[in-house]
């Protein structure tokens, strides 16, 4: 019984010994870099948000999305639910569709029509 004992004994002690040199294993990436990663794509998506957003309040859309039947303030909802790809897509097509409005073309009602449908389909989507 005494051979039993010091064997489990053993066994504890060099497990919780173990423990801490387990626990300081080094990292594959720098946790200083992970962060500041991080902090870059947030804000990249915030910018890609702040595009959409921007085009979905300019009184052109809103008067469109009303002609169309869609709620715009919906549409403004559902960005924030967005991922980082869905946002990216959307925000090239609404920086397309702004500098369109900012020079007046025609070709606008499509791209703002396409923007606000692609915006309440991925609303729908989501729910």
């Amino acid at each position: 019984m005494s051979i039993r004992t010091t064997v489990v004994a053993l066994i504890v002690s060099s497990l919780l010994w173990s423990a801490p040199a387990m626990a300081q294993q080094r990292h594959v990436t720098d946790p200083a870099l992970m962060r500041q990663a991080i902090a870059a794509q947030a804000l990249t998506d915030q910018q890609h948000r702040d595009a959409v957003l921007g085009v979905l309040q300019r009184s052109q859309v809103r008067v469109l999305a009303d002609r169309l039947g869609l709620s715009v303030t919906r549409a403004e909802g559902a960005v924030s639910t967005l991922d980082s790809t869905e946002l990216a897509s959307l925000a090239g097509q609404a920086r397309m569709a702004d500098a369109q409005l900012a020079g007046g073309s025609s070709v606008v009602v499509i791209s703002v029509t396409t923007l606000l449908l692609l915006v309440i389909i991925l609303l729908l989507l989501a729910d």
